[in-house]
């Protein structure tokens, strides 16, 4: 694909998600995570923090982080939380400069893990399934981070 179908590609489904998401209540799409936390003191930012840094840490671990698994990131992370496109591209920053003292992500998806329902586990796990196809290419650190999140979030069995 050449950089400027792909550019107008970006472009449409740029404008195409702008317009869904300032209508999205009209449309009945809703955010699957509605603001109930099983822990006080844990903030909605708190957890979109933790999804931006294990999304983060997921995309770059091929050291390549592609525009089209950043558009799975801003997709998911509005699914997942209605954030729009610039928190999601400031969480993304954050979330770049929070990896750079850890060793991983784990206590970011304990958080996520500790706060949040079956069901919105599974929706984290689709979204992690999106970003490692979203560039055609699946690397075996890819599978691997997918199933060590999915031990971590309490969605496989332990091996």
């Amino acid at each position: 694909m050449s950089d400027n179908t792909f550019q107008s590609n970006t472009i449409l489904n740029d404008t195409i998600r702008n317009m869904f998401s300032k209508n999205s209540k009209a449309l009945g799409i809703d955010p699957c995570f509605k603001g109930k936390l099983k822990r006080a003191g844990v903030k909605k930012s708190d957890l979109e923090l933790a999804l931006a840094v294990m999304l983060v840490d997921l995309a770059s671990c091929d050291e390549h982080f592609d525009q089209r698994e950043f558009e799975c990131i801003v997709g998911g992370m509005y699914r997942m939380f209605g954030t729009p496109r610039t928190e999601v591209t400031a969480l993304i920053n954050q979330a770049k400069l929070e990896m750079t003292n850890l060793r991983g992500p784990s206590k970011f998806v304990e958080l996520l893990r500790d706060n949040l329902d079956l069901k919105q586990r599974n929706m984290i796990l689709e979204i992690v399934d999106e970003t490692i196809a979203a560039d055609n290419v699946q690397d075996g650190f890819e599978i691997y981070l997918r199933d060590k999140f999915a031990q971590m979030l309490g969605l496989a069995e332990k091996s």
